[in-house]
């Protein structure tokens, strides 16, 4: 019965575990996906509000801003914060995300300048001039993330399977 016992405890130990680089690329990807689920409804939300405007527009575009403004900053701070797997490949791909954090910082920095430049009694139509100016810098960091993420799996064939193997990582082929 011990040797049983034994016998299954090392098969389950053994079985159903991620690797390393599996974990990793599923921590990465859940928190770009958070980060891009978050963009996208807040950028829809402030295309919905200047296409009808109200009242209430100014005050929900604002609340839309700072929703993708935290979320990008949020992302920011998890690629900084997880920790890569203890090789080469993961040191290079450590690299690589903080490159791509400094860029959501900047965005972010930019994002605050152009908001607190719109005048407090601006109409919608100066305030969508004003944001169009930002349509650029976030689809940059959109194709930033995805390029980055593409870049890291092609850095190493242990990290490319970890991407494929996991779940959260499904969305990005």
């Amino acid at each position: 019965m011990i040797v049983l016992g034994s016998v299954l405890a090392l098969l389950a130990s053994g079985c159903g575990g991620a690797s390393a680089e599996e974990k990793w690329a599923d921590s990465v990807c859940s928190a770009v996906g958070e980060w891009q689920d978050t963009v996208e409804n807040s950028v829809n939300d402030v295309k919905t509000q200047l296409q009808s405007p109200t009242t209430g527009t100014t005050a929900a575009i604002n609340t839309d801003i700072q929703s993708a403004v935290n979320a990008t900053k949020k992302l920011s701070s998890d690629l900084k914060s997880i920790d890569p797997p203890s090789s080469d490949a993961g040191k290079h791909a450590k690299q690589q995300l903080t490159a791509l954090s400094t860029q959501l910082d900047q965005t972010v920095t930019k994002t605050k300048q152009t908001v607190a430049g719109i005048p407090a009694g601006a109409g919608v139509t100066e305030i969508a001039t004003q944001l169009a100016t930002l349509v650029p810098s976030l689809q940059g960091l959109a194709t930033s993330a995805s390029t980055t993420l593409s870049a890291v799996q092609a850095s190493a064939k242990e990290l490319r399977d970890g991407f494929h193997k996991a779940d959260s990582c499904k969305r990005y082929p």
